[in-house]
């Protein structure tokens, strides 16, 4: 059984690097063997990266849809991932954090940027006040 994914008219994904966009008022594409996808709203872009937690987001992201350059986005991923490690103090997000760090271990992408997503909303709500 694949994964289907839909797509609305102006949606994206990126699917093992490739960025898929629907141009027609919608469609499904089924993704039958394993493949690394990002689907469009889980995409960082690059002029969004202006925090610490998103430059360790969009190396993970990076290493997911880029992985001919993975080695080379592993080390900003690790670099920033230091940085924050030493500052960051909230013990729930230091787990999520250690989580993606493991998951990024063994080349499974996409579940250390699930890992990464209420760290990044940590980020955000620290930033708001």
């Amino acid at each position: 059984m694949g994964l289907n994914i839909r797509l609305l008219h102006g949606d994206q994904c990126v699917i093992n690097g490739a960025v898929i966009k629907c141009k027609s008022q919608r469609t499904t594409i089924s993704v039958e063997n394993h493949a690394h996808v990002i689907r469009g709203p889980d995409i960082l872009k690059g002029e969004d990266v202006n925090t610490p937690l998103r430059r360790v987001y969009f190396a993970a992201q990076l290493m997911l849809i880029d992985p001919s350059s993975a080695d080379q986005h592993r080390r900003h991923f690790d670099h920033y991932t230091h940085e924050v490690l030493e500052v960051l103090e909230n013990p729930e997000m230091l787990g999520q954090l250690h989580q993606a760090i493991s998951c990024v271990d063994a080349k499974d992408y996409y579940k250390a940027l699930v890992a990464l997503k209420p760290v990044l909303e940590y980020e955000k709500q620290l930033l708001a006040g």
